[in-house]
Protein backbone atom coordinates (compact mmCIF):
# COMPACT_ATOMS: atom_id res chain seq x y z
CA UNK A 1 0.00 0.00 0.00
CA UNK A 2 2.59 2.55 1.10
CA UNK A 3 3.97 2.02 -2.54
CA UNK A 4 1.28 3.01 -4.13
CA UNK A 5 0.95 5.73 -2.32
CA UNK A 6 4.24 7.32 -3.92
CA UNK A 7 3.30 6.62 -7.60
CA UNK A 8 0.05 8.40 -7.33
CA UNK A 9 1.88 11.54 -5.76
CA UNK A 10 4.95 11.51 -8.34
CA UNK A 11 2.23 11.52 -10.87
CA UNK A 12 0.10 14.10 -9.72
CA UNK A 13 3.51 16.16 -9.24
CA UNK A 14 4.42 15.77 -13.07
CA UNK A 15 1.17 16.26 -14.38
CA UNK A 16 0.65 19.72 -12.24
CA UNK A 17 4.60 20.51 -13.92
CA UNK A 18 3.57 20.32 -17.19
CA UNK A 19 0.21 21.87 -17.20
CA UNK A 20 2.47 24.83 -15.76
CA UNK A 21 5.02 24.81 -18.30
CA UNK A 22 2.12 25.48 -21.05
CA UNK A 23 0.64 27.55 -19.49
CA UNK A 24 3.41 29.86 -18.99
CA UNK A 25 4.23 28.80 -22.83
CA UNK A 26 0.79 30.01 -24.05
CA UNK A 27 1.17 33.56 -22.38
CA UNK A 28 4.87 34.18 -23.78
CA UNK A 29 3.00 33.62 -27.62
CA UNK A 30 0.29 36.75 -26.82
CA UNK A 31 0.89 39.98 -27.53
CA UNK A 32 1.56 42.14 -24.76
CA UNK A 33 -0.08 44.99 -26.04
CA UNK A 34 -2.09 46.79 -29.49
CA UNK A 35 -0.04 46.79 -32.73
CA UNK A 36 0.37 50.43 -34.41
CA UNK A 37 -1.56 50.86 -37.79
CA UNK A 38 0.79 52.56 -40.84
CA UNK A 39 -0.67 55.63 -42.05
CA UNK A 40 -2.95 55.91 -45.20
CA UNK A 41 -1.19 57.83 -48.06
CA UNK A 42 -1.63 58.61 -51.37
CA UNK A 43 1.16 57.13 -53.78
CA UNK A 44 1.76 58.48 -57.17
CA UNK A 45 2.89 55.92 -60.29
CA UNK A 46 4.19 57.84 -63.53
CA UNK A 47 4.70 55.72 -66.53
CA UNK A 48 6.05 57.54 -70.20
CA UNK A 49 6.51 56.21 -73.68
CA UNK A 50 7.17 57.95 -76.43
CA UNK A 51 5.90 57.30 -80.47
CA UNK A 52 8.14 56.93 -82.49
CA UNK A 53 10.80 55.53 -80.50
CA UNK A 54 13.25 56.52 -83.83
CA UNK A 55 13.99 60.15 -85.31
CA UNK A 56 16.15 60.70 -88.40
CA UNK A 57 19.41 62.00 -87.58
CA UNK A 58 18.28 65.25 -89.05
CA UNK A 59 15.61 65.36 -86.60
CA UNK A 60 11.68 65.21 -86.08
CA UNK A 61 9.25 65.00 -84.32
CA UNK A 62 7.71 62.36 -81.86
CA UNK A 63 4.90 62.30 -79.07
CA UNK A 64 5.22 62.04 -75.33
CA UNK A 65 2.84 60.23 -73.92
CA UNK A 66 2.16 60.42 -70.11
CA UNK A 67 -0.07 58.33 -67.68
CA UNK A 68 -0.15 59.25 -64.02
CA UNK A 69 -2.21 57.48 -61.17
CA UNK A 70 -2.95 57.96 -57.55
CA UNK A 71 -1.95 53.85 -56.20
CA UNK A 72 -2.18 54.78 -52.69
CA UNK A 73 -4.72 54.42 -50.05
CA UNK A 74 -5.95 58.12 -49.99
CA UNK A 75 -6.67 60.68 -51.91
CA UNK A 76 -3.60 62.97 -53.20
CA UNK A 77 -3.17 66.81 -52.72
CA UNK A 78 -2.68 68.81 -56.67
CA UNK A 79 -0.56 66.67 -58.59
CA UNK A 80 2.08 69.02 -60.64
CA UNK A 81 4.33 67.02 -63.53
CA UNK A 82 7.82 68.97 -64.66
CA UNK A 83 8.93 67.88 -67.72
CA UNK A 84 12.65 67.60 -68.57
CA UNK A 85 13.49 67.57 -72.61
CA UNK A 86 17.01 67.41 -73.84
CA UNK A 87 18.96 69.60 -75.02
CA UNK A 88 17.54 71.67 -77.98
CA UNK A 89 14.54 69.67 -78.16
CA UNK A 90 11.06 71.81 -77.93
CA UNK A 91 7.67 71.11 -77.43
CA UNK A 92 5.06 71.65 -79.91
CA UNK A 93 2.88 75.05 -79.43
CA UNK A 94 -0.41 73.81 -81.79
CA UNK A 95 -1.62 70.75 -83.26
CA UNK A 96 -2.46 68.64 -80.14
CA UNK A 97 -5.23 69.10 -77.25
CA UNK A 98 -4.35 68.92 -73.35
CA UNK A 99 -7.12 67.17 -71.73
CA UNK A 100 -9.52 69.53 -69.46
CA UNK A 101 -8.75 67.99 -66.58
CA UNK A 102 -4.85 69.29 -66.88
CA UNK A 103 -3.45 72.86 -67.24
CA UNK A 104 0.09 73.06 -69.03
CA UNK A 105 2.60 75.64 -69.23
CA UNK A 106 4.51 73.98 -72.15
CA UNK A 107 6.55 77.32 -72.87
CA UNK A 108 7.76 78.60 -69.86
CA UNK A 109 8.01 76.18 -66.87
CA UNK A 110 7.40 73.27 -68.88
CA UNK A 111 4.61 71.63 -66.07
CA UNK A 112 1.12 70.43 -66.17
CA UNK A 113 -0.77 70.49 -62.73
CA UNK A 114 -4.49 68.05 -61.86
CA UNK A 115 -6.86 68.67 -59.40
CA UNK A 116 -6.31 66.09 -56.19
CA UNK A 117 -6.51 62.20 -57.29
CA UNK A 118 -8.71 60.27 -55.41
CA UNK A 119 -7.49 56.78 -54.21
CA UNK A 120 -6.80 54.37 -57.37
CA UNK A 121 -7.89 57.26 -59.70
CA UNK A 122 -6.16 57.43 -63.14
CA UNK A 123 -5.85 60.69 -64.49
CA UNK A 124 -6.30 61.06 -68.20
CA UNK A 125 -3.63 60.43 -70.59
CA UNK A 126 -1.30 63.52 -71.86
CA UNK A 127 -0.24 62.75 -75.42
CA UNK A 128 2.39 66.22 -76.21
CA UNK A 129 4.01 66.49 -79.39
CA UNK A 130 8.05 67.56 -79.07
CA UNK A 131 10.53 68.33 -81.65
CA UNK A 132 13.79 67.10 -81.50
CA UNK A 133 17.09 68.00 -82.50
CA UNK A 134 19.56 66.67 -85.13
CA UNK A 135 22.14 64.10 -83.67
CA UNK A 136 23.77 61.43 -84.18
CA UNK A 137 22.72 58.19 -85.80
CA UNK A 138 22.95 55.51 -82.70
CA UNK A 139 22.61 58.06 -80.40
CA UNK A 140 19.38 58.45 -77.58
CA UNK A 141 17.80 61.02 -76.16
CA UNK A 142 15.51 60.74 -73.04
CA UNK A 143 12.54 62.72 -71.90
CA UNK A 144 11.45 62.95 -68.09
CA UNK A 145 8.39 63.44 -66.32
CA UNK A 146 8.51 63.78 -62.30
CA UNK A 147 5.39 64.16 -60.81
CA UNK A 148 4.86 65.72 -56.96
CA UNK A 149 2.16 65.95 -54.90
CA UNK A 150 1.42 65.78 -51.21
CA UNK A 151 2.97 63.25 -48.44
CA UNK A 152 2.93 59.37 -50.11
CA UNK A 153 3.53 55.91 -48.71
CA UNK A 154 6.90 56.25 -51.63
CA UNK A 155 8.29 58.38 -54.15
CA UNK A 156 10.47 55.91 -55.85
CA UNK A 157 7.76 55.77 -58.43
CA UNK A 158 7.43 59.66 -59.12
CA UNK A 159 9.80 60.00 -62.15
CA UNK A 160 8.46 58.63 -65.88
CA UNK A 161 11.12 58.59 -68.56
CA UNK A 162 11.11 57.10 -72.30
CA UNK A 163 14.29 57.74 -74.55
CA UNK A 164 14.03 58.52 -78.54
CA UNK A 165 16.97 56.78 -80.54
CA UNK A 166 18.77 58.29 -83.97
CA UNK A 167 18.55 56.32 -86.75
CA UNK A 168 20.19 57.06 -90.83
CA UNK A 169 18.71 59.99 -92.45
CA UNK A 170 17.35 59.36 -95.84
CA UNK A 171 15.65 61.00 -98.97
CA UNK A 172 13.82 59.35 -101.36
CA UNK A 173 11.94 60.90 -104.10
CA UNK A 174 9.08 58.94 -105.79
CA UNK A 175 6.80 59.33 -109.06
CA UNK A 176 3.56 58.05 -107.97
CA UNK A 177 2.44 56.59 -111.04
CA UNK A 178 5.65 55.61 -112.28
CA UNK A 179 4.08 54.49 -115.42
CA UNK A 180 1.80 55.69 -118.04
CA UNK A 181 0.14 54.83 -121.82
CA UNK A 182 -2.33 56.30 -124.01
CA UNK A 183 -3.27 55.30 -127.53
CA UNK A 184 -3.96 58.01 -129.64
CA UNK A 185 -4.30 59.13 -133.41
CA UNK A 186 -1.62 61.97 -134.89
CA UNK A 187 -2.72 65.42 -133.47
CA UNK A 188 -4.34 64.39 -130.93
CA UNK A 189 -3.55 65.98 -127.72
CA UNK A 190 -0.88 63.80 -125.18
CA UNK A 191 -2.27 64.33 -121.15
CA UNK A 192 0.12 63.58 -118.36
CA UNK A 193 -0.56 63.82 -115.01
CA UNK A 194 2.02 62.59 -112.11
CA UNK A 195 3.40 63.77 -108.67
CA UNK A 196 6.09 63.04 -106.40
CA UNK A 197 6.10 61.42 -103.04
CA UNK A 198 9.36 61.61 -100.43
CA UNK A 199 9.00 58.14 -99.00
CA UNK A 200 12.32 58.85 -97.27
CA UNK A 201 12.32 60.35 -93.37
CA UNK A 202 13.62 62.98 -94.37
CA UNK A 203 12.87 66.45 -95.73
CA UNK A 204 14.41 66.76 -99.23
CA UNK A 205 15.78 69.91 -100.91
CA UNK A 206 14.01 71.92 -103.61
CA UNK A 207 12.85 69.51 -106.51
CA UNK A 208 13.20 69.90 -110.06
CA UNK A 209 11.71 67.65 -112.67
CA UNK A 210 13.25 67.64 -116.25
CA UNK A 211 11.42 66.45 -119.23
CA UNK A 212 12.54 66.71 -122.83
CA UNK A 213 9.84 66.71 -125.75
CA UNK A 214 10.87 63.07 -127.46
CA UNK A 215 10.61 62.76 -131.50
CA UNK A 216 7.05 62.40 -132.48
CA UNK A 217 5.27 64.99 -130.58
CA UNK A 218 5.02 68.72 -130.10
CA UNK A 219 5.06 69.93 -126.66
CA UNK A 220 3.34 72.71 -125.63
CA UNK A 221 3.19 75.49 -122.45
CA UNK A 222 1.40 73.57 -119.14
CA UNK A 223 0.72 74.67 -115.57
CA UNK A 224 0.12 72.66 -112.43
CA UNK A 225 -0.16 74.33 -108.93
CA UNK A 226 2.40 74.18 -106.27
CA UNK A 227 5.21 73.85 -109.44
CA UNK A 228 6.87 76.49 -110.95
CA UNK A 229 7.31 75.35 -115.05
CA UNK A 230 9.41 76.50 -117.62
CA UNK A 231 9.03 75.38 -121.21
CA UNK A 232 11.10 76.26 -124.32
CA UNK A 233 14.99 75.25 -125.62
CA UNK A 234 17.63 74.27 -123.85
CA UNK A 235 15.30 73.67 -120.47
CA UNK A 236 16.04 69.92 -120.42
CA UNK A 237 19.28 68.33 -121.34
CA UNK A 238 19.58 71.05 -124.05
CA UNK A 239 16.54 69.72 -125.54
CA UNK A 240 13.36 71.80 -125.90
CA UNK A 241 10.43 70.77 -122.99
CA UNK A 242 9.97 71.45 -119.58
CA UNK A 243 11.80 72.27 -116.32
CA UNK A 244 9.27 72.42 -112.79
CA UNK A 245 10.36 72.98 -109.84
CA UNK A 246 8.98 72.58 -106.85
CA UNK A 247 9.44 73.18 -102.49
CA UNK A 248 11.22 70.96 -100.27
CA UNK A 249 8.87 67.70 -99.31
CA UNK A 250 8.59 66.30 -96.03
CA UNK A 251 8.67 62.43 -95.16
CA UNK A 252 6.11 60.75 -96.67
CA UNK A 253 4.81 64.32 -98.71
CA UNK A 254 3.17 63.95 -101.87
CA UNK A 255 3.48 66.75 -104.22
CA UNK A 256 0.50 68.12 -105.93
CA UNK A 257 -0.45 66.91 -109.66
CA UNK A 258 1.88 68.26 -112.00
CA UNK A 259 0.67 68.13 -116.12
CA UNK A 260 2.37 68.12 -119.08
CA UNK A 261 2.04 67.25 -122.46
CA UNK A 262 1.21 68.41 -126.07
CA UNK A 263 0.12 67.29 -129.82
CA UNK A 264 1.13 63.85 -130.76
CA UNK A 265 2.88 64.31 -134.28
CA UNK A 266 4.12 60.76 -135.17
CA UNK A 267 1.48 59.30 -138.38
CA UNK A 268 2.72 55.67 -138.88
CA UNK A 269 0.70 53.04 -136.95
CA UNK A 270 2.25 51.32 -134.08
CA UNK A 271 4.48 53.52 -133.58
CA UNK A 272 5.85 54.70 -129.81
CA UNK A 273 6.72 57.79 -128.49
CA UNK A 274 7.78 57.91 -124.91
CA UNK A 275 7.98 60.50 -122.64
CA UNK A 276 10.64 60.84 -119.89
CA UNK A 277 10.70 62.71 -116.65
CA UNK A 278 13.62 62.61 -114.35
CA UNK A 279 13.45 63.73 -110.53
CA UNK A 280 16.02 65.44 -108.79
CA UNK A 281 16.95 67.17 -105.77
CA UNK A 282 19.70 69.12 -103.65
CA UNK A 283 19.53 66.11 -100.57
CA UNK A 284 21.27 62.97 -101.19
CA UNK A 285 18.84 60.20 -101.69
CA UNK A 286 18.89 56.76 -100.91
CA UNK A 287 18.22 55.41 -104.89
CA UNK A 288 17.92 57.07 -107.65
CA UNK A 289 16.37 54.07 -109.70
CA UNK A 290 12.45 55.62 -108.87
CA UNK A 291 13.24 58.82 -110.04
CA UNK A 292 11.86 58.68 -113.41
CA UNK A 293 8.55 58.06 -115.13
CA UNK A 294 7.72 56.99 -118.27
CA UNK A 295 4.59 58.04 -120.43
CA UNK A 296 4.49 55.94 -123.69
CA UNK A 297 2.49 57.02 -126.64
CA UNK A 298 1.10 54.13 -129.16
CA UNK A 299 0.24 55.52 -132.83
CA UNK A 300 -3.05 54.42 -133.08
CA UNK A 301 -4.78 53.34 -136.51
CA UNK A 302 -7.60 55.44 -137.90
CA UNK A 303 -8.78 57.08 -141.23
CA UNK A 304 -7.86 60.17 -142.90
CA UNK A 305 -10.00 63.05 -144.20
CA UNK A 306 -7.76 65.25 -146.36
CA UNK A 307 -8.86 67.74 -149.04
CA UNK A 308 -8.25 71.54 -149.73
CA UNK A 309 -10.05 75.04 -150.35
CA UNK A 310 -8.77 75.86 -153.73
CA UNK A 311 -9.22 79.37 -155.50
CA UNK A 312 -11.43 79.48 -158.88
CA UNK A 313 -9.05 82.53 -160.15
CA UNK A 314 -11.08 82.14 -163.83
CA UNK A 315 -14.47 81.87 -162.39
CA UNK A 316 -15.08 79.16 -164.49
CA UNK A 317 -16.43 77.16 -161.72
CA UNK A 318 -13.92 74.19 -162.38
CA UNK A 319 -10.88 73.28 -160.95
CA UNK A 320 -8.01 74.14 -163.42
CA UNK A 321 -4.65 72.33 -162.90
CA UNK A 322 -3.31 76.33 -162.16
CA UNK A 323 -5.48 77.24 -159.51
CA UNK A 324 -3.66 77.27 -156.07
CA UNK A 325 -5.33 76.66 -152.54
CA UNK A 326 -6.14 79.91 -150.49
CA UNK A 327 -4.09 81.54 -147.89
CA UNK A 328 -4.49 80.62 -144.37
CA UNK A 329 -5.63 83.69 -141.53
CA UNK A 330 -7.84 86.29 -141.37
CA UNK A 331 -7.57 87.14 -145.49
CA UNK A 332 -7.93 83.33 -146.07
CA UNK A 333 -9.25 80.18 -144.79
CA UNK A 334 -9.74 80.56 -140.81
CA UNK A 335 -11.30 77.13 -139.87
CA UNK A 336 -11.87 73.76 -140.96
CA UNK A 337 -13.44 71.16 -138.45
CA UNK A 338 -14.32 67.54 -139.11
CA UNK A 339 -17.45 67.43 -137.26
CA UNK A 340 -19.45 64.19 -136.21
CA UNK A 341 -23.38 63.99 -136.09
CA UNK A 342 -25.06 64.54 -132.57
CA UNK A 343 -25.02 61.42 -131.23
CA UNK A 344 -22.99 60.21 -133.84
CA UNK A 345 -19.65 58.02 -133.19
CA UNK A 346 -16.40 58.62 -134.00
CA UNK A 347 -13.84 61.07 -132.69
CA UNK A 348 -10.16 62.32 -134.19
CA UNK A 349 -7.64 65.03 -132.90
CA UNK A 350 -6.93 68.51 -134.56
CA UNK A 351 -7.37 69.41 -138.00
CA UNK A 352 -3.63 70.07 -139.75
CA UNK A 353 -4.27 73.16 -142.31
CA UNK A 354 -1.73 73.57 -144.28
CA UNK A 355 -0.20 77.24 -145.77
CA UNK A 356 -0.89 75.83 -149.25
CA UNK A 357 -5.07 75.80 -148.50
CA UNK A 358 -4.56 71.53 -148.07
CA UNK A 359 -5.26 70.39 -145.00
CA UNK A 360 -5.21 66.62 -142.87
CA UNK A 361 -7.60 65.12 -139.88
CA UNK A 362 -7.26 61.83 -138.43
CA UNK A 363 -9.95 60.30 -137.13
CA UNK A 364 -11.16 56.84 -135.56
CA UNK A 365 -13.55 54.93 -137.46
CA UNK A 366 -17.04 56.60 -137.68
CA UNK A 367 -19.15 59.02 -140.00
CA UNK A 368 -17.97 62.97 -140.30
CA UNK A 369 -18.61 66.13 -142.62
CA UNK A 370 -15.94 68.76 -143.14
CA UNK A 371 -16.99 72.15 -141.92
CA UNK A 372 -15.41 75.39 -143.89
CA UNK A 373 -15.02 78.64 -142.48
CA UNK A 374 -13.31 81.41 -144.93
CA UNK A 375 -12.82 84.99 -144.41
CA UNK A 376 -14.60 87.55 -146.99
CA UNK A 377 -12.85 88.28 -149.28
CA UNK A 378 -13.18 84.49 -150.34
CA UNK A 379 -16.81 83.55 -150.74
CA UNK A 380 -17.80 79.66 -151.83
CA UNK A 381 -19.04 79.02 -155.15
CA UNK A 382 -21.13 75.80 -156.58
CA UNK A 383 -18.47 73.90 -158.93
CA UNK A 384 -18.37 69.71 -159.59
CA UNK A 385 -15.02 70.23 -158.14
CA UNK A 386 -16.22 71.38 -154.83
CA UNK A 387 -17.77 68.80 -151.88
CA UNK A 388 -19.61 71.31 -150.36
CA UNK A 389 -23.93 70.30 -150.09
CA UNK A 390 -24.19 73.58 -148.23
CA UNK A 391 -23.14 77.15 -147.54
CA UNK A 392 -23.46 80.82 -146.78
CA UNK A 393 -21.77 83.79 -147.77
CA UNK A 394 -21.86 87.00 -145.94
CA UNK A 395 -20.38 89.91 -147.38
CA UNK A 396 -18.19 91.33 -145.30
CA UNK A 397 -17.79 88.58 -142.68
CA UNK A 398 -16.91 85.08 -142.35
CA UNK A 399 -18.60 82.74 -144.78
CA UNK A 400 -19.61 79.20 -144.13
CA UNK A 401 -19.89 75.80 -146.18
CA UNK A 402 -19.87 71.71 -145.34
CA UNK A 403 -20.04 68.57 -146.83
CA UNK A 404 -22.00 65.57 -146.72
CA UNK A 405 -21.63 62.97 -143.64
CA UNK A 406 -18.73 60.40 -144.93
CA UNK A 407 -18.64 57.11 -143.17
CA UNK A 408 -14.87 56.04 -142.73
CA UNK A 409 -13.28 52.92 -141.28
CA UNK A 410 -10.02 52.10 -139.76
CA UNK A 411 -7.27 52.39 -142.43
CA UNK A 412 -10.48 54.12 -145.24
CA UNK A 413 -8.72 57.66 -146.86
CA UNK A 414 -11.29 59.90 -147.92
CA UNK A 415 -10.85 63.55 -150.21
CA UNK A 416 -12.84 66.54 -149.42
CA UNK A 417 -12.79 70.01 -151.26
CA UNK A 418 -13.98 72.90 -150.73
CA UNK A 419 -14.22 76.03 -154.12
CA UNK A 420 -13.55 79.67 -153.23
CA UNK A 421 -13.56 82.82 -155.42
CA UNK A 422 -12.01 85.56 -154.40
CA UNK A 423 -12.34 89.24 -155.59
CA UNK A 424 -8.77 89.61 -155.95
CA UNK A 425 -8.11 86.48 -157.75
CA UNK A 426 -8.75 87.19 -160.99
CA UNK A 427 -7.01 84.36 -163.41
CA UNK A 428 -4.14 81.40 -162.76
Amino acid sequence: MSVQLRSTRQHLLRSSLLVGALAGLATGLLPTGPASAAPSRADLVVAASVDPVEVPASGGWSTLTLDVRNSGTKASQNVTVAFTLPAGAWFATDGFAVPPSWTCDLLGTATCTHDPLAAGEVADALRIPFGVPSGTAGDTLTVSAKASTGAESSTANNIGQASVRYIPSTTDLEFVPAATSQQLLPNEYVNVSTSLRNSGNSPSGEVTVTIPVPAGMQGSETWSEGWDCAFGDGVADGRTGWRCTHSPLRPGETSEQLYYGGILTSTTVGDVVTMVATAATTSPETTLDNNTARHTVTVEQGAIVRGIVWVDGNNNRVRDTCEAGAPVGYEGISRIDVATPPGGSGSGGLTTINPDGTFTAYVRPGTYRVQFHVYDPHDFIDSVDSDLIYYWNETGGANYGHTDWVTVAAGDEVTLDAGVRSRWIQSC
